[in-house]
This record gives structure tokens, C-alpha cells and sequence, in this order.
């Protein structure tokens, strides 16, 4: 509430002095961007010019597209600029709202500035309408939509415009892509200054159960797959656990007993086997967590993972650690080549790199606490323009779920009668297959929006306002496409949306209702849900079992017809209860996913700091890290060998020395030094005499420096691969340890941490080995080739 009368204050001062700008002239108003940076340069703060720069933006808005936001609009820029997420309802216009706090944060003249979409065509329809705006206010617009991961320039002129209309995955994977390069002019994303995040309940919550992820190099290609399949396959319910929330599965005490006699193995939990219970675990998760339909569909003999957030299929991105190649190897279809990561990222830890945050949607408030939690984001309500009209129904529960399939069905038909357009929603692909000829056997004409069907989506949505008009979707979230009622359509009640069930939480209920009664019109939003809803049947006390076992023998009785609804608030607060278990348990898995990218993140920091120390060519640099080099690895083979015997000594400088030097006379002299430091102190004195040498083959100074960089940006980047690829597949194992209480994020930290430090040995020896034994070629045009060995 003090926030909000702050933005009352400040909106007071816009329309103070907006007809100051509405009297200039185009030249006039455009010149004001100018202007304003001038008082910037000379001490003046952005807060203090702020009402003028909203003026001029308003200003231009209308004389360049034609449309002044209301009041209401003006509230929340405000909002947004100061770094909160502004709940603005649906169809309240947040894409005008954004070019507010915009135009104010890039008049510092920093770049970075963006705003961020769910997906490509939301970003190039508001990137190209929205920044005719900008560009007549002489600032520069960058539109990532479409931009090909090989085209640099074009990249390179998108991160350095003052204004970026991009999506959250985009500019995900051009950070990550910059951390792989060899020169630090190749890099594009380098500023994170200022962002809103459109929807960001779908970005930042619904889409943040899953990493970005890199793929490199294929793996080779294990057998096990099938094999664990088929064992998976056979077992019974008493063979596997879940965990409280249903997220984590893994083999019960009888489970192993049959997974020890099926594959006469005594501890598959040993070091031996450690690769091979990795798969049962994957098999496992395929099996019993990834639903069809829900999770991902099989086309055309490919399995495609499904958008969470608006259900459309995304081709191309794989789920990590194998556990896509086991669902191949649950629904039968080729198995695809795992793949080792090159580089992955949450989408915490990447919000988290911006100075300020802020974001838009019509239904945040619900989740206040976990954004406010991860993000430190405050949820400002903004009121709506006009009031809402829509009319909210309490639920239709029902015993079974055939019945309430055929009661919705009458809702439908009723809808069709009164002239109406009807939006029906579902919680699955399978669902919406499944009511979709429901629909047909009804002679009921449909339009159908899910992964299916998704590119014919904006035609679907173009005619989901006519009367009589029929739309069955799996979700509207995320979509940026406001349903347009007709003229009919608005004076016969307005658009009806009709829920299947109650979905994952209540925010995307609220999402759905919002579909209708946009801008004041009228509306009317009801959900049918039955007894046998997924979500209450996994989230639901025993005694709602028992109530619907007693509702099922009063029907069989005929003390009760099937049809009628249940009038229980005990019923009706159990499946608010329900679908909360769910939402917290989605957060906790959110919270999870944070936790173990925290981890993670500490070491990609480091390593991605490492790496630009490297490409920024610093001397003195280069001669710490080799020093470090010679150093460590002489050190760990002395401390860590067995025996320091002759023929210890003499493949340790075979294997990773090459020297003039003759191996007959260096063996002499070992055999003649009868203590660890003196053998030590040859060895690092013969080391470092063969990294001069390699040095000395080096005429020009460049070409010695270059080669440095790379010897270094080599290993640091063939063991930080190697190191995600552990981390990807511990993440899957320690989900199973809970069986022996263990906490995952504790032995998950553990291991990483061990891991690391190994990783940095590997490093060690990786860039002494590189100079001692690589072999250069020198080309007639003085060009260097590089043997690595």
C-alpha cells in the first residue's frame, strides 16, 4: 500500500507535466532523449528527471502508434522501473506498460537493457511494434527472434542496442555460448543491467524446474538402456518408493533383493556398478515420473519434451543425464545419442546476474512469497482500468470423472445456445485428446490448441472470439494472444471458459479465468472437477478415498444419481488443499533445482573468470598458471605415488615430458637420489627447463602468447566438460540416497566439491603436458600448426 500511493505521488508528477511535451514539436520531443542524458552526465539522479522522461514516452507513444496508456498503465511502469513485479490483469495492455520503464532505465546509457519474452514471436511482434517508439526517440532497438547462432555481427548488433526485445532461453544460450569462445571480442551478452521478464510466473517459476543446457560431443553410447528398461518393466508396486512429493523415485529393499538375483549381482550400490545403477535409477524415473501426454508426446518415432508453461512441443531440446534416452527407451523408439554438456545454467542463477529485475503478469500475488524468497521481488497489484465483470462460478465437483465430462459437455452445448464463444482448457495433451472426441461424438465442432497443433495457433486464437465458436486448448498461458470478442460475441455474455479439472496450481487457474472479461467485458469462468482428478487422487487425504468409495455405493443403490453434484465444503476446501500440497511441492522442487545450480554456479563463476583472464592475454597471468602447473603436478606425483622407484620416475617423465635429455643417464641419476625432496627438486628443475625449451621454439612473441591462451583455454575447457558430465549424472544418483538418509544437496555438495579440486589437478597436468609434448609445424607462410598430444 505505501508503494503504491509512492506511484500515485509520482503519477501526479507525469501529469504535471505532460502538457509541457504535448505542446512541442515532433523535432522538439525527440530531441528530449538528448536532453535528458546531458542532465544525467551532469549530476542530475534518474529519479529526479523521472516524471519527465514518463511525459515524453507517453508523448510519443501516442503520436507514433496512436495509443496513450491510462492511468492505471502509467502505475505500473512505475512499479516496474523501481524493480517489482506488477500484476497487471490480462488484457490490461502490459506491452505498452514495458516501454515506459524502459526508455527511462536505457537513458543512463548503459546497455543491457531488456525485455524478455516466453517465446519468439511474442518478441519480434513487441520488439517491432513497441520500438518504433524508441527509434523515433533516437534510441537503438535489438530484436533476437530469428537471429542465427552463427551470424556474430547481427548478435553483436542486437546486445549493443539500448533497448533488447529477446526470450529468457536466448539469451540463456548466448551466455553460455560466449563462456565457449576463444577471444573475448566474440562475446556479445555483457551487460545485465535492467530487465522485465513478460510472464514471469511462466519464466521464472513454471519454466524453472529445468537447466539450460549445452550439448557437445556425443558419449559412447551405453547398452544398459534397454537392458534396465526391461527390468524396470517388471516390477510391482512393492519393488519401488516415491518420495512425499511424488518428484523422486527409487528401488525398495525387495526391489534390490529381485535386481541382485536378475542380474546375480551382490552390491550394485560398489564402484563397479556405480555407471549401471545410474540407469536403473533413469529407467526408473522414465517409467514412473515421466508422464505421456504431460511431459512430452512421440511423433513421427521422436520423443518431444512439452513447454510446462503453454504446452507447445520444443524440438531440439533434450532433458539431461540420460533420463532422455531412457523415455526413448520406454516408448521403443531410436535411442538418440547422449551427449556430454558444454555448458548449463538455471534460470535463477541468470535473473540473478541483473542489477535490477522486474517483471509483468495478470497472476503473481499467489506466489508473492517465493518470488520475494529466490528473486527478492515485491508483487505490486495494479487495478484494473475498468472494472472486471467476469463472472467466477464456484466449482462443479462430481463423483467420477465420466460425469463430469458429460456435465461440461451440457455446459458446452448450453454455451453454443446462447450464442457464446467457449474456451475449454485441460491439463494434458492426452486430456485434450480424449475430449476432443468427446466433442466429435457430440457433433460438437472444435478447434483443438496443444503440441499438435500448434502451428496453426494464431488462426485458432483469431476465431476463439466468434459466437458459437468452440476452442479446446491444453494451455493459454505464456501465448501472449488476448482472446478478441466479437460485437455478438460481447453483447450474449462474452467468451465462457470451461476448466477440466483443476490444474497444477491456483495461479494457472487464475490464468485461465482471465481469459475472459478483458478490458470490463463480460465473461464467465466455471471448473468441473471430479473425485478422480489426478490432482486430488495423489494430493488428498485417505478419507476423500472413502468418501467417494460411500459416494459410489449410494449411486449403485440408486440413492443417488450419478449426475448430482457434491454440495461438501469440507470436499471443496480439500481440493484447495490439494492443489496447494502440489504448488508446494513444486516449489520445493524449484528450490531444489536453485539449491543444486548454487553448487554448480560457484564453480562455472570460476571457471568462466578464469577463462576471460586467460583471453584477456595478461602476461603475468599465463606465468602464474604455468608456474602453478610444473608446481602442482610435480608435487601430487611425488606425494601421491606408491614408490619412488626407477621405473615410477622414469614413465612418469616418459608419459609426460619430452626432453633431449638422455633416459638411460636420467635413470642413472634417480637411481642415485634416495629422498622424495631431492627427486622432487629434479623433477621440478627439469620440468621447468623443458617448458623453456617449449617456449624457445617461439621466434614471435604473439604467436608464443597465442600459444599460451590456447594451451590453457584447452584444458581448462576439456576438464570443466568433463566435470559438467559428472555433475549431470550425480545429480541423478543422489536422488537415490535417501534410502540410506542422506540429504541429496549435502552429498551432491560433497562430491562436487571433491570432483572440483580433482578437476583442477587434471587442469594442472593437462596444460605441463601440452607444452612439454606438443609438436609445432611451421608453414611456408610462417603460420604455426599445433600438435596437442
Amino acid at each position: 500500500m505505501l508503494k503504491m500511493r509512492k506511484y500515485q505521488r509520482l503519477a501526479k508528477k507525469i501529469y504535471r507535466v505532460l502538457p509541457r511535451y504535448r505542446e512541442m514539436s515532433d523535432e522538439a520531443l525527440k530531441g528530449q532523449t538528448e536532453v535528458f542524458r546531458k542532465l544525467l552526465s551532469e549530476g542530475k539522479t534518474l529519479v529526479e528527471i523521472l516524471p519527465h522522461a514518463f511525459a515524453v514516452v507517453i508523448e510519443a507513444n501516442k503520436r507514433v502508434l496512436g495509443l496513450e496508456p491510462y492511468y492505471v498503465q502509467v502505475l505500473g511502469g512505475l512499479a516496474l522501473f523501481f524493480g517489482n513485479i506488477a500484476e497487471i490483469k490480462t488484457g490490461e495492455g502490459k506491452t505498452l506498460v514495458a516501454t515506459m520503464p524502459l526508455y527511462a532505465r536505457a537513458l543512463e546509457g548503459e546497455k543491457g537493457n531488456y525485455l524478455i519474452t516466453s517465446n519468439e514471436y511474442l518478441a519480434e511482434r513487441d520488439g517491432q511494434e513497441m520500438g518504433q517508439v524508441f527509434q523515433w526517440l533516437n534510441m537503438s532497438v535489438g530484436i533476437g527472434a530469428g537471429i542465427e547462432e552463427q551470424d556474430f555481427e547481427a548478435k553483436k548488433r542486437l546486445y549493443t542496442s539500448d533497448i533488447i526485445y529477446t526470450t529468457h532461453s536466448k539469451l540463456g544460450f548466448d551466455y553460455l555460448f560466449d563462456n565457449l569462445g576463444s577471444e573475448l571480442a566474440e562475446q556479445v551478452v555483457s551487460k545485465f543491467n535492467f530487465a522485465i521478464v513478460d510472464e514471469i510466473d511462466a519464466v521464472l517459476l513454471d519454466g524453472a524446474q529445468t537447466a539450460l543446457v549445452i550439448s557437445g560431443s556425443p558419449k559412447v553410447q551405453s547398452d544398459y538402456y534397454q537392458i534396465c528398461d526391461w527390468f524396470v518393466k517388471s516390477l510391482g508396486d512393492e519393488d519401488y518408493e516415491y518420495s512425499d512429493d511424488r518428484r523422486g523415485v527409487w528401488i525398495s529393499q525387495v526391489g534390490l533383493e529381485k535386481l541382485k538375483q536378475y542380474f546375480d549381482i551382490e552390491d550394485v550400490f560398489s564402484k563397479q556398478y556405480i555407471d549401471f545403477y545410474r540407469h536403473i535409477v533413469l529407467a526408473l524415473q522414465a517409467n514412473y515420473l515421466k508422464k505421456k501426454g504431460k511431459d512430452y508426446v512421440v511423433i513421427d518415432g521422436k520423443v518431444l519434451l512439452l513447454d510446462l508453461v503453454n504446452g507447445r512441443t520444443m524440438p531440439g531440446v533434450k532433458l539431461q543425464g540420460g533420463i532422455h534416452q531412457a523415455i526413448e527407451s520406454k516408448e521403443g523408439v531410436e535411442i538418440s545419442n547422449e551427449t556430454k554438456s558444454l555448458g548449463a545454467i538455471s534460470y535463477q542463477s541468470l535473473f540473478k546476474k541483473f542489477k535490477r529485475l522486474s517483471g509483468m503478469t495478470g497472476t503473481a500475488k499467489t506466489d508473492e512469497k517465493e518470488f520475494m524468497e529466490t528473486y527478492h521481488l515485491r508483487v505490486v497489484e495494479i487495478p484494473t482500468n475498468l472494472p472486471i465483470k467476469r463472472d467466477d462460478k464456484p466449482d462443479k465437483i462430481y463423483v467420477t470423472n465420466q460425469t463430469k465430462i458429460e456435465e461440461s459437455i451440457k455446459a458446452v452445448k448450453k454455451g453454443i445456445d446462447e450464442n457464446r464463444p467457449i474456451l475449454i482448457e485441460t491439463g494434458s495433451v492426452s486430456m485434450s485428446d480424449l475430449y476432443s472426441l468427446v466433442l466429435l461424438e457430440n457433433k460438437i465442432p472444435h478447434n483443438l490448441l496443444n503440441a499438435r497443433t500448434a502451428v496453426r495457433e494464431k488462426q485458432i486464437v483469431n476465431d476463439a472470439g466468434r459466437p458459437r465458436t468452440v476452442t479446446l486448448a491444453t494451455s493459454m498461458a505464456g501465448r501472449g494472444t488476448d482472446i478478441k470478442l466479437t460485437t455478438d460475441a460481447r453483447n450474449n455474455g462474452g467468451l465462457k471458459v470451461i476448466g477440466t479439472e483443476r490444474l497444477n496450481n491456483k495461479r494457472i487457474d487464475n490464468q485461465l479465468r482471465g481469459r475472459a472479461g478483458r478490458q470490463g467485458e463480460p465473461g464467465e469462468a466455471v471448473f468441473f472437477v471430479s473425485l478422480e482428478d489426478k490432482v486430488i487422487i495423489e494430493n488428498s487425504p485417505r478419507w476423500v478415498r472413502k468418501a467417494r468409495a460411500n459416494f459410489l455405493n449410494k449411486i449403485s443403490q440408486g440413492r443417488r444419481a450419478s449426475s448430482d453434484k457434491i454440495h461438501s465444503y469440507r470436499l471443496s476446501k480439500t481440493m484447495d488443499k490439494a492443489q496447494k500440497k502440489l504448488g508446494n511441492s513444486e516449489m520445493k522442487a524449484r528450490k531444489n533445482t536453485l539449491a543444486f545450480d548454487t553448487i554448480l554456479s560457484d564453480q562455472r563463476n570460476r571457471i568462466y573468470v578464469a577463462r576471460n583472464k586467460v583471453m584477456s592475454e595478461d602476461e603475468r597471468y599465463f606465468e602464474k598458471i604455468i608456474s602453478m602447473s610444473v608446481q602442482q603436478v610435480i608435487t601430487n606425483f611425488v606425494n601421491n605415488v606408491e614408490e619412488l622407484s626407477v621405473q615410477t620416475v622414469s614413465d612418469f617423465i616418459f608419459n609426460n615430458m619430452k626432453s633431449d635429455y638422455p633416459l638411460k643417464k636420467i635413470e642413472e641419476q634417480i637411481d642415485q637420489m634416495n629422498h622424495p625432496r631431492v627427486i622432487h627438486e629434479f623433477l621440478f628443475k627439469l620440468a621447468n627447463n623443458l617448458v623453456a625449451q617449449s617456449f624457445n621454439r617461439f621466434k614471435d612473441s604473439g604467436q608464443l602468447r597465442y600459444f599460451k591462451k590456447v594451451v590453457i583455454l584447452r584444458a581448462i575447457d576439456s576438464a570443466w566438460i568433463d566435470q559438467l558430465d559428472y555433475l549431470q549424472q550425480l545429480k541423478s544418483l543422489v536422488d537415490g540416497r535417501t534410502m540410506a538418509q542422506h540429504k541429496p544437496l549435502n552429498e551432491f555438495g560433497k562430491e562436487a566439491r571433491r570432483r572440483f579440486f580433482e578437476m583442477e589437478d587434471e587442469i594442472f597436468i593437462a596444460i605441463f603436458r601440452s607444452i612439454s609434448l606438443s609438436e609445432l609445424k611451421v608453414q611456408v607462410d610462417g603460420s604455426i600448426d599445433i600438435e596437442f598430444p
